[in-house]
């Protein structure tokens, strides 16, 4: 059966095919990004397709750069033109050099695919900087995760999907197989524990394993809350437990780069000047949570915050904890010319908890539109003030925010 078409994230590519730089898709592992690289080579049924996929053991022969650069070359056509597709391209030796010398032979349109989100940091994007088109790859949004049931089972309304992203997440893996809810977690809990080992301990030498974890566990248990290395350093000291400061900073960064978590910042919206001693952290997918400390329906705003962020993200847009005059927004977002201001919250139980959440964005001079989210549908008719109410499913299956 033919995969399920990532139209959205495939159409955020569009516009760079053929334009002679290197187009760079990163991601948490099992995002979806290979299947992406196969979208992009089926959009191109006349070209010379050339693709490595690192994983593959039979490919690992290919970390030896000489030996990749001579199959490359011999691969290329004569009469055709020619696409170089490479996933999980930081598996190979100096991949860095192989990529800028086919940019600069110009002999065949190159898409990459990482999970480290630093993969064009320092020299690298140096040597390439105005060559090169970056792209996140996110795991299913709530309409993805629609489309997949609807390919792989049957036909599920907006509710129910909502109800088993809640309990899931996103992982395009877990959605494609018929699994029970307890083996959808025991999936993604494999996953984490691979890029864990593979992506950091691994990859950096880390020497307190266990610290690692219990700080990705510590992002899990406090997903909407304002969170800082200070916070993480004061409670392992406060159970006894020995780990410096700049260990939990290093960690933290690492975690940041596997894509395993977000970190975000506070902007003063009025001014649009960075707040860097308030941010929050977010992690690439909410299953994350639930395979690491499991599904605490408590813990809903988090989700829902957690949620509203990665399907902004996942559109393209920028986004901040906003800060409205001392009131915390919970995201401004901006793409280009577009911005939109978000509030969630469960439920208007009350009308205190209304003048919270709609006096949160009140104030906020501009004509981009404002959303107060709710879980479910929102029991109020219309706008208040302008500001637009609506239920989670609803917003996330928005056209156009």
């Amino acid at each position: 059966m033919d995969p399920v078409k990532r139209i959205t994230q495939l159409e955020r590519i569009k516009p760079f095919f053929g334009n002679g730089n290197a187009k760079v898709m990163t991601g948490i592992r099992r995002s979806g990004k290979s299947t992406l690289l196969r979208m992009i080579a089926d959009n191109h049924p006349d070209f010379n397709i050339i693709m490595f996929d690192m994983e593959l053991w039979s490919n690992q022969k290919y970390r030896d750069p000489n030996l990749l650069y001579e199959t490359i070359k011999d691969s290329l056509s004569d009469s055709e033109k020619n696409i170089l597709l490479i996933d999980e391209v930081q598996d190979i030796n100096e991949w860095e050099s192989i990529i800028r010398s086919l940019i600069a032979e110009k002999c065949c349109d190159i898409y990459i695919t990482g999970s480290n989100s630093r993969l064009l940091s320092g020299e690298f994007a140096t040597y390439l900087s105005g060559r090169l088109n970056t792209t996140e790859i996110f795991t299913l949004t709530l309409s993805e995760c629609i489309l997949f049931e609807e390919k792989y089972r049957k036909s599920i309304s907006q509710d129910e999907a909502l109800d088993k992203f809640l309990k899931i997440g996103g992982f395009p893996s877990v959605w494609k197989s018929d699994y029970k809810d307890t083996d959808a977690i025991s999936e993604v809990r494999d996953i984490v524990q691979a890029i864990l080992f593979r992506d950091i301990i691994t990859r950096y030498g880390v020497k307190q394993p266990n610290a690692l974890e219990r700080i990705l566990r510590f992002i899990c248990d406090n997903v909407g809350n304002l969170v800082s290395a200070n916070n993480i350093y004061n409670t392992f000291l406060s159970n006894g437990d020995k780990i410096s400061k700049d260990t939990v900073y290093s960690y933290l960064s690492y975690l940041e780069a596997a894509c395993l978590i977000y970190r975000v910042e506070t902007m003063d919206i009025k001014g649009k000047d960075i707040l860097r001693s308030k941010y929050k952290y977010y992690l690439s997918d909410i299953a994350i949570k639930n395979a690491l400390i499991g599904f605490r329906p408590n813990d809903i705003p988090g989700y829902m915050e957690n949620i509203i962020f990665l399907e902004l993200r996942s559109r393209g847009f920028d986004v901040w904890i906003g800060n409205n005059n001392g009131h915390e927004v919970d995201f401004f977002a901006r793409k280009n010319d577009e911005s939109v201001y978000v509030q969630a919250t469960t439920r208007l139980s009350d009308e205190k908890v209304v003048e919270r959440e709609f006096g949160n964005l009140k104030g906020i001079d501009d004509y981009h539109p404002k959303y107060v989210v709710t879980l479910e549908k929102s029991p109020l008719d219309g706008d208040l003030d302008g500001i637009k109410c609506i239920g989670l499913a609803e917003f996330l299956m928005l056209e156009k925010f």
